[in-house]
């Protein structure tokens, strides 16, 4: 007579045939193909939305949600950024569509998008410096950095 062990705990049936868990993990993907780009892959292509003036979509390769939100949060600190969103298709889908339509012909979505990976990349880089130097200080004054 099989007994169950309750929520989470393993079965007797579980020894003598496969568990859906065994059965998820075989079926997974290898997870470097989740972020690493093969040499013939391109990173961003664009697509024109044509159902609304000035804007249009574009799909960002083997990204996830942390760029989609930073990326759509910097697009809205924009004047000329009407609307800005990203969605993700699907868990295992590794693609990033971050949509922008901008307020007039000034400013295409497309160039919208450079400025906001342009401007969160020089955030990033100055964050960087600031922790190193931060870093570089502390270890001078110790020589264990993660001392209080």
């Amino acid at each position: 007579r099989q007994q169950g062990h309750g929520r989470g705990g393993r079965s007797s049936s579980c020894r003598s045939t496969p568990c859906l868990a065994a059965m998820v993990f075989e079926n997974a993907q290898d997870r470097k193909d989740t972020w690493l780009m093969d040499d013939d892959e391109v990173k961003i292509t664009y697509e024109t939305f044509e159902k609304a003036q000035n804007c249009g979509t574009a799909i960002i390769k083997k990204e996830d949600h942390t760029v989609g939100n930073l990326v759509r949060q910097q697009l809205l600190n924009y004047s000329d950024v009407r609307f800005a969103a990203y969605q993700i298709p699907h868990p295992l889908d590794h693609r990033l569509f971050v949509r922008v339509q901008t307020a007039d012909d000034t400013s295409t979505p497309m160039t919208a998008l450079q400025r906001s990976l342009e401007d969160l990349h020089d955030e990033f880089s100055h964050l960087e410096d600031e922790f190193n130097k931060e870093l570089n200080s502390h270890m001078q004054q110790s020589s264990d950095p993660f001392s209080g």
